[in-house]
């Protein structure tokens, strides 16, 4: 049996998302719901295979939203220009998401993993075990937390991972076709990215 995660009686470093403070969003163009999620395997994605709970991901800056849909390691041992199809790029589309209710958080930014006693790569690994062990027992705790907050391993701008129970407090703004995104030019000259 497994010991129980150091976060399942941890005193938590918790922290919110404001009401009215917006976030970024970068899907997919062919799934409709801009709130929708998967039940894949992500960083904080529940690591049972069945009663899953899901887990939707924002950005705090469309920079750091672009960084992890697109980019992600794809930069790695790439110390020249990243080239990305245009074609590619144009099926993906961005929606601002602004959160209605104040969202209680798991904070893991700075030193608060080292305090709570939660292992460094549950934040920053490209594997995502030790992360999902720690969103499951998060999950789990009386707080009923909303997510948790968290350091984007590629540029260290906030992330949000919003449990499922709490996505339904978030709203939507207009679909934007990522390749039109004004935002989107500095981003690609910035980290030396290629479209053809």
């Amino acid at each position: 049996m497994a010991r129980p995660h150091p976060i399942a009686s941890a005193q938590l470093t918790l922290t919110h998302a404001h009401a009215g403070s917006v976030w970024h969003h970068i899907f997919l163009d062919r799934f409709p719901n801009p709130l929708g999620f998967g039940y894949g395997s992500t960083r904080f994605s529940d690591p049972r295979k069945t009663s899953r709970f899901g887990v939707y991901y924002v950005g705090q800056t469309f920079e750091v939203a672009f960084l992890e849909t697109i980019v992600r390691d794809r930069r790695n041992g790439n110390p020249g220009s990243l080239v990305i199809s245009a074609t590619d790029l144009d099926a993906y589309v961005h929606v601002a998401i602004t959160v209605s209710n104040a969202l209680n958080l798991l904070d893991l930014r700075g030193g608060n993993p080292i305090v709570m006693g939660v292992p460094t790569n549950a934040v920053r690994a490209s594997s995502h075990r030790l992360g999902q062990r720690l969103s499951r027992a998060a999950y789990d705790r009386p707080e009923s937390l909303d997510g948790i907050l968290y350091p984007s391993r590629l540029n260290n701008d906030d992330n949000l991972a919003i449990y499922d129970r709490s996505v339904g407090t978030l709203l939507a703004g207009a679909r934007r076709k990522l390749s039109s995104c004004p935002e989107l030019a500095p981003i690609l000259t910035k980290y030396q990215v290629i479209l053809i």
